[in-house]
């Protein structure tokens, strides 16, 4: 069936508009009020959930992304799509109580981090909802003598993506839990496009250095997932090379060989900064198919984002220099810069947070004006998401 020529679709719809026309002028209509128009009639319902009307929206609004944004309104949590001009496209309960938002960018899942770091996958076009296995981390927590820690106040980081020439389009999830004795516990988990299919978590070599706990979310590039740091907490030697620790989800095994712009931007200062003044701000993301990273310059209240250009020689450039928000102007050394996405317009996404609050801006680099999106807890997390709310019974 062609889509484009509408054969199917004038088989269900009947009206004063020829069914080509009316195909076209649906294309053209974001998802939200696509999803509204479902309600007019059941054949209005049954053509704009085909799949084949689905594929042919998507391929006119490719890359059209949306932020998740975790909300804690007691007593349930909440998962709102958000898209760029601040509307609430569409708003999912996932119905699992207390959750956070994982900043992990995916084209069909939005990942909730629970109760003792227990994991929800959740599905924006469908609202279904299914949970990882939960067991694995509290086992090796007992193991360790932290059978009384309540796990979710422990530190996670997280990462997902897909592993190097993957033949079958599997995608592992990384999770990795730090103990209150300073032990990790690194696992993993494999997520194919079917669900997750009677896999369990497995137990993974820790990572080679202490990683950063102030950014928490890893990066997958290239089949593998990057990590910053803890910079106070590393060796001499480690701080030099300013290598990344990475975990090759295909081979399963940790690494350091590409080196981060932490070297870099200490050159650029001109020996107005060390190593150690980069402690805690440096966020790390992945925005136009490479390596982003922030570094927050509370002394001049610039935000300086440093992309990866050339993955074999570990060659960073530094794209934009923001000035932020006269507004968290005082704050110092507490936000949190996250950068999330770069529009096809060259604006940049940016979740800043502070010690008690956080606030989505977009940031034109032409005018050097801010905008904001929404406002967020700290405590429920931002991610983006870039796939379609069409699909089969979506509402």
């Amino acid at each position: 069936m062609d889509v484009g020529e509408g054969k199917w679709f004038g088989a269900v719809v009947d009206g004063v508009l020829q069914s080509e026309m009316l195909l076209e002028v649906l294309l053209r209509l974001p998802a939200k009020p696509i999803c509204r128009l479902r309600a007019v009639c059941r054949s209005w319902r049954s053509f704009t959930s085909d799949p084949l009307f689905a594929a042919a929206h998507a391929a006119r609004h490719p890359g059209t992304a949306l932020l998740t944004v975790g909300v804690q309104s007691f007593p349930r949590f909440c998962v709102d799509l958000v898209d760029l001009s601040g509307d609430i496209v569409k708003q999912l309960i996932p119905q699992v109580g207390k959750g956070m938002v994982v900043s992990a960018t995916s084209d069909d899942l939005v990942f909730l981090d629970g109760k003792e770091h227990s994991i929800h996958l959740l599905d924006p076009t469908t609202g279904s909802i299914s949970a990882l296995p939960t067991t694995g981390s509290m086992s090796a927590l007992r193991h360790y003598g932290d059978v009384g820690t309540d796990c979710s106040m422990l530190l996670a980081w997280f990462a997902f993506g897909q592993a190097a020439a993957s033949p079958t389009g599997e995608r592992k999830l990384v999770r990795i839990v730090k103990t209150l004795k300073d032990r990790y516990v690194s696992e993993v988990i494999t997520v194919s496009r079917r669900g997750i299919g009677g896999q369990q978590w497995r137990k993974v070599e820790n990572p080679p250095v202490h990683l950063d706990c102030f950014c928490t979310n890893g990066v997958v590039f290239k089949g593998a997932a990057y990590f910053n740091f803890d910079i106070l907490l590393c060796s001499p030697s480690v701080l030099e090379a300013g290598c990344l620790p990475s975990f090759d989800l295909a081979m399963e095994q940790w690494s350091m060989t590409l080196q981060g712009p932490a070297k870099s931007i200490v050159e650029e200062s001109n020996g107005t900064l060390s190593y150690h003044d980069l402690d805690c701000l440096l966020m790390l993301a992945g925005i136009k198919d490479t390596l982003c990273t922030s570094h927050w310059n509370y002394h001049f209240y610039v935000v300086d984002l440093w992309f990866l250009t050339d993955s074999e020689k570990g060659t960073w450039s530094k794209e934009y220099r923001i000035n932020v928000d006269p507004s968290f102007y005082g704050i110092g050394d507490c936000v949190k810069v996250h950068p999330l996405l770069v529009t096809d317009e060259g604006n940049v996404v940016l979740w800043l947070q502070m010690p008690s609050e956080g606030i989505v801006q977009i940031y034109n680099p032409v005018t050097n004006t801010f905008w904001d999106i929404t406002q967020t807890s700290i405590h429920t997390g931002v991610g983006v998401y870039t796939g379609s709310l069409l699909c089969q019974g979506s509402a």
